[in-house]
């Protein structure tokens, strides 16, 4: 949507403000880490480090090695 690239060059106000938005995809983002973890156990996350403390599997999900001349 426009909107939300508009949003994102400051160049209009977002519908939904980021400061809602971000936490509320993190938390549904998250959910999804925890069904493909696939443990059936309890996932910690640590939202200030971005890390999940008991389980590596579920941290696999949370990052990704970039090709050779991409970056962010």
């Amino acid at each position: 949507e426009m909107n939300w690239a508009n949003a994102c060059k400051g160049e209009a106000e977002a519908t939904s403000p980021f400061s809602y938005a971000a936490p509320l995809t993190e938390v549904m983002l998250l959910g999804l880490v925890a069904l493909r973890a696939g443990q059936g156990f309890k996932m910690e996350y640590d939202a200030e480090s971005m890390r999940v403390i008991n389980s590596v599997e579920a941290n696999a999900f949370l990052t990704r090695q970039y090709r050779d001349g991409w970056s962010l």
